[in-house]
């Protein structure tokens, strides 16, 4: 069975997939760091390389074609896809977003000590740029696929993640994956 894990910039979606993996045996997928990735052979901020698929989507097409692939090879598999768009790729999929409120968002990425993180000068500078990203992912998923990120009936259980752990959010994930698939 796939769970699909997405959110706001900073809410955890990461830390989340891996408790997943370390208490209960996903295995994980991320495409946030293959995106992080791409930006970075580019010489480009996650911003600047959001900015460059707006007007290129040939990146975003195969990303998309291989997360579809995979959601049909691995049906089977208990995983989690650490996606911004997994969740509409793979429709069978137990489908979760992480939210979290714009001010706790800048807080945790200019205190994290993230490897390759971009640097900001204070937290109104950091809470900034992240709803700058977040807009510009959602208005390129509206152009490209005419879906809206930010419209929670998309998904199976939305959580917020301010104020809890990544093990507690993965504990309420894998009981609320339970029951949805009567497991």
């Amino acid at each position: 069975m796939i769970i699909t894990l997405t959110g706001k910039p900073c809410s955890g979606k990461s830390s989340v997939a891996n408790s997943l993996k370390d208490m209960f045996g996903f295995e994980t997928y991320s495409v946030g760091e293959i995106f992080k990735e791409e930006a970075k052979k580019r010489n480009m901020s996650s911003e600047e390389f959001n900015k460059f698929l707006m007007s290129d989507p040939k990146y975003d097409n195969l990303l998309d074609e291989r997360t579809k692939e995979l959601g049909v090879l691995w049906k089977d598999k208990n995983i989690v896809f650490d996606s911004r768009l997994a969740w509409h790729f793979i429709p069978h999929s137990f489908k979760v977003f992480l939210d979290l409120d714009e001010e706790e968002m800048a807080k945790r990425l200019s205190s994290s000590n993230r490897v390759g993180k971009e640097k900001y000068e204070n937290v109104d500078e950091a809470k900034r740029t992240l709803i700058e990203r977040f807009n510009a992912e959602n208005e390129r998923y509206q152009k490209f696929y005419g879906i809206d990120n930010t419209d929670m009936k998309n998904y199976d259980l939305v959580l917020s993640s301010k104020d809890k752990s990544p093990e507690e959010l993965a504990t309420q994930i894998y009981h609320a994956y339970k029951k949805h698939f009567n497991i």
